[in-house]
């Protein structure tokens, strides 16, 4: 498409001409066609109008007619003295002195098609009269007027050749009509349409030979610019390209005078001769910039080939267009074999992968530190990848950036470290043993004791009472179960694990860590107080661990109130709740201990940090606490003021359950 300013001025002339003069003739054409419509309006009106007083003589006239209607077509012929007779030879003088347009008359029809009054045609009957596309247009007047409301006028045009004057074409007609029900006539008045509208031909006349001068005054006003303006212009145009292929001592001429055209030729002999001068060390100046410019990009190819890191480019459609040593390196095989391949064919996840780069990418511009895994040549290997788009001069994408680093060693680290946590959860389970042993025993001996009692009692009266021995055999099977509950639970709490996720319900390991550590907190005086949700959500997490979190969380407390008088309590709680905007449940161990202060609330989940006395604590059971809920993807934290006790929430998300009952991740994998 040719655009406005690569036109030629001459065009550009003529089109802003038309342009301006557009308005103007759109006004007049708009002023023209309201005045024609409002000239038919005011034509149809006056026809409209006799139609209506002629309807209104006739209602005069037959308040002298008793009886109607009557046939009165008839009274002049074979019954002079018949009623009507003379209203009937009055309204028909009324009728035929009125002259619409030319040729146009009013006449009267009967709903049967028989002419009332006519100048011609009196007495006939032109029910099947057609008009010239063959239409009964009389069938539809008649049949339309007796639909008529009081006081409407009926309008119909039809298509009309006079054959009597000798009219070989058609022309249009207008009719307009009334209704008198009394006597059943149809008053009618109608005339050719050129007639009506005949001052409206003259006036297209006048317009059509207004717009041809109008069109005419452009053309010359445009040749007479071209001439004026368009060939200086043209001139100064020719010398610039004969300048821009080369010819430095083009000159335009001068015309003569002092108008802008010649101050435009004076300016540009100027300016050619303020580029003769400045081109004389233009060359210096561009090898001097290109030396420059070679310079930078050899750094920065240096950069970008001798970085550790993968560097790759991709356009619009996801084809990588450039990829670094780095990436040869990480990848295994060269850049030949890199480039114009998809991007996400070197994925692990594959056009997935790729799609939620790029909804971050929309969404947040860029993306940092994300990690995800490559296809290596010996397997996956672990990256962490920075990205951003790609945009051109005019802000518009071109493509995207991606900067990959290998983070295999990064990776191992963390599972050593994770190794190492697990040796230091398995110490402190066995030192929550040590302090546990105590309240165990104790909580042995007391069912051991009730059933050496029962049996020994069972062996007295065996044989004496028979079956009221049951209720104490009951009881002693109750106590071996507790016993063995005890032991079990002892047995599974002790074995050292790794991480091994499960859904479960999150009241079960608050649940089992009460029923280890019950015994003992209330041998210390220590109430418990339990308000477990029932029906919670499930989690997705390790009991065993979970279990440790509150066993720790349970032992801080216990030791909080060793030294409170008075009320002692420990209140564990669960329900929902919420975790970065996400539906969470919610774990609460409350204590009425003398709290924590403010200062140190934010150091206490740092390693080795403790407020207890020497060889009563390490520092490293809230620290271990932290990472074990942030391995379960939630949080830990804790509200306390002195003087009214702590409370430490733990808020863990709900397992997400797939279709099939599998447990997946909130990043949707599948554990």
């Amino acid at each position: 498409m040719i655009r406005f300013k690569h036109l030629r001025i001459r065009s550009q002339l003529a089109i802003l001409f038309v342009l301006v003069l557009l308005p103007f003739l759109a006004s007049e054409a708009i002023t023209i066609g309201y005045f024609s419509r409002s000239l038919k309006e005011t034509s149809e009106r006056e026809l409209t109008n006799v139609v209506r007083h002629l309807l209104r003589a006739v209602e005069l006239q037959s308040q002298n007619v008793a009886h109607g209607p009557l046939p009165f077509y008839e009274a002049s012929s074979s019954d002079p003295e018949r009623p009507g007779k003379d209203v009937l030879h009055f309204l028909t003088e009324v009728f035929l002195s009125f002259r619409v347009g030319k040729t146009g008359y009013p006449y009267v029809i009967d709903s049967k098609g028989t002419l009332i009054i006519h100048p011609a045609k009196t007495g006939q009957n032109i029910i099947d009269s057609l008009d010239s596309k063959g239409f009964a247009f009389i069938r539809a007047i008649t049949a339309r007027a007796g639909n008529l409301k009081a006081g409407e006028v009926g309008t119909i045009r039809y298509p009309w050749r006079n054959v009597e004057e000798g009219e070989k074409i058609p022309r249009m007609k207008v009719l307009k009509y009334m209704y008198f029900k009394k006597w059943d006539w149809i008053v009618a008045a109608g005339a050719y349409e050129e007639e009506v509208y005949g001052v409206l031909d003259r006036i297209e006349l006048y317009m059509t030979a207004f717009f041809a001068a109008s069109v005419l005054l452009v053309v010359l006003f445009t040749l007479a610019m071209n001439r004026l303006i368009a060939r200086p212009v043209v001139n100064i145009a020719q010398a610039a390209e004969r300048m821009a292929e080369g010819d430095l001592l083009s000159q335009v001429s001068m015309p003569v005078g002092g108008h802008e055209i010649a101050v435009l030729s004076r300016s540009f002999n100027w300016m050619a001769d303020q580029v003769r001068e400045k081109t004389e060390n233009l060359e210096a100046a561009v090898e001097e910039r290109t030396r420059a410019l070679k310079e930078s990009r050899e750094r920065y190819r240096n950069l970008v080939e001798n970085t550790v890191d993968g560097i790759v480019t991709a356009d619009l459609k996801g084809v990588i267009t450039f990829a670094n040593s780095g990436m040869e390196g990480m990848l295994g095989v060269g850049r030949e074999k890199i480039i114009g391949r998809p991007i996400w064919g070197i994925y692990e996840g594959g056009i997935d992968q790729a799609r939620k780069i790029m909804h971050v990418l929309r969404k947040e511009g860029n993306v940092t530190s994300y990690e995800m895994q490559l296809l290596g040549p010996d397997g996956a290997i672990p990256i962490r990848t920075s990205a951003s788009i790609l945009r051109d001069a005019e802000g518009h994408e071109m493509g995207t950036l991606g900067i990959f680093s290998d983070i295999t060693k990064v990776k191992q680290l963390e599972g050593d470290l994770k190794k190492a946590q697990a040796h230091l959860i398995q110490s402190m389970k066995l030192r929550a043993l040590g302090d546990l042993v105590a309240g165990v025993a104790h909580e042995i001996n007391n069912p051991l004791m009730a059933s050496t009692t029962m049996l020994h009692v069972l062996d007295k009266e065996l044989q004496e009472q028979g079956p009221s021995l049951l209720p104490r055999v009951e009881i002693l099977r109750r106590c071996n179960h507790r016993i063995t509950k005890i032991v079990n639970h002892l047995r599974e709490f002790s074995r050292q694990t790794i991480m091994e996720m499960e859904v479960i319900d999150p009241n079960l390991p608050v649940d089992n860590a009460l029923l280890i550590s019950a015994q003992q907190l209330m041998n210390n005086g220590i109430q418990i107080e339990k308000e477990l949700t029932e029906g919670l959500p499930a989690v997705l997490a390790d009991p065993n661990q979970l279990e440790q979190v509150f066993l720790d969380l349970i032992a801080n407390a216990r030791d909080a109130l060793e030294n409170v008088d008075g009320d002692r309590r420990l209140k564990a709680a669960t329900g929902l709740t919420d975790l970065d905007g996400q539906p969470a449940v919610g774990i609460c161990i409350s204590d009425s201990g003398p709290g924590i202060p403010k200062e140190i609330q934010d150091k206490i989940f740092e390693p080795f940090y403790t407020t207890k006395d020497v060889g009563k604590g390490t520092g490293l059971g809230l620290s271990i606490c932290y990472g074990i809920i942030e391995e379960h993807r939630g949080r830990i934290d804790v509200d306390s003021s002195p003087g009214e006790g702590t409370t430490f929430t733990i808020r863990l998300p709900l397992a997400d359950l797939s279709v099939n009952g599998d447990a997946k991740q909130e990043d949707g994998h599948e554990l």
